[in-house]
């Protein structure tokens, strides 16, 4: 069953800030550094997901984003989008 993580970004409408991010064959979640200002998820076909956000500190969006992966995965299957709060603010998420 497919899952994904709901998440809000600063950019988009009051009405509707949400983006959604899969949680399916996710090959890693990777940030450059502990204070890296992107986060990007790497899928097995060779797709991403880049998650541009305020400056972590010590890898704490990585690890929330990992962690909520594993969450979302573990929940029912009539439960496909997961609401999940970064300890960052998120300005943009890009798919390629």
């Amino acid at each position: 069953m497919e899952k994904f993580l709901k998440i809000e970004t600063s950019t988009r409408p009051a009405t509707d800030p949400y983006l959604l991010v899969s949680c399916s064959n996710v090959a890693h979640v990777y940030s450059a550094t502990a204070t890296a200002t992107s986060t990007r998820v790497d899928y097995t076909d060779g797709t991403t997901a880049t998650i541009t956000h305020a400056a972590a500190v010590g890898f704490d969006v990585r690890d929330a984003i990992s962690a909520a992966m594993i969450n979302a995965r573990k929940t029912m299957w009539q439960r496909v989008a997961s609401v999940v709060t970064l300890p960052k603010v998120v300005s943009t998420i890009t798919l390629a």
